[in-house]
């Protein structure tokens, strides 16, 4: 379970660390109106996706890797492909920011507008949304159910792990939600000035974890 753990863990907070679902969440839950009630439903609708994302995960892992003569093999295939096309969307997303005008800018962060999204299902499917597109995160996700998939520990450990990877991997958007929550007040202020920071710097934050885990699943490939 340890070994497990070891290889799941890592994944699991690279696939965690997602600038756009944080900064949407982050600015409904500074919002004056209806805060936590619409930053319960994003957060639905984020870990609606990473249910789903699980499933599969899991599924198509486990047919992939289900016969052990073709586990290596396979599992190096898989991951070598993760791992290449992290690098790919790092590059991709250096070169769009290389291109981006203002106006473009505007078009990207308009999805996080509060005041469209006001509705509960709105908030819900935002959470879909953002998630739906959040690549680097699926990309390390999936790799993580791999993992489990593929482990021969019992059907409890893999079902302890897979809780673990999920509670992960979801607190970009279960962290602040809960902070709301414990500190109404001061989270609202706090949340408005790291909205700032983490719209301002997410290219940079996405790219970093892009690179080092793309790099990460190409060297475990091998």
């Amino acid at each position: 379970m340890s070994e497990l753990l070891a290889k799941v863990i890592p994944l699991s907070l690279g696939a965690a660390i997602s600038p756009t679902v944080l900064a949407v969440g982050l600015l409904i839950l500074s919002a004056p109106k209806r805060a936590v009630i619409r930053g319960t439903t994003y957060t639905a609708g984020v870990m609606s996706i990473l249910a789903v994302l699980t499933a599969v995960g899991l599924k198509l892992t486990h047919h992939a890797t289900s016969v052990p003569a073709a586990r290596q093999p396979i599992t190096r295939a898989i991951d070598a492909t993760f791992g290449l096309v992290l690098l790919l969307l790092a590059l991709s997303t250096v070169l769009q920011a290389m291109s981006t005008d203002k106006e473009s800018a505007a078009a990207t962060q308009s999805p996080a507008d509060p005041d469209k999204h006001s509705s509960l299902w709105a908030a819900f499917v935002l959470g879909m949304a953002m998630m739906m597109t959040n690549f680097s995160t699926i990309l390390l996700y999936l790799p993580a159910m791999r993992e489990i998939s593929a482990s021969r520990v019992d059907l409890s450990d893999k079902a302890a792990a897979v809780c673990v990877a999920f509670l992960i991997t979801s607190m970009a958007a279960t962290l602040p939600l809960a902070l709301r929550l414990i500190a109404p007040s001061k989270s609202a202020k706090w949340f408005a000035s790291l909205h700032t920071l983490v719209t301002r710097y997410q290219r940079q934050i996405a790219v970093t974890i892009e690179v080092i885990f793309g790099a990460y699943l190409l060297l475990k490939a091998l």
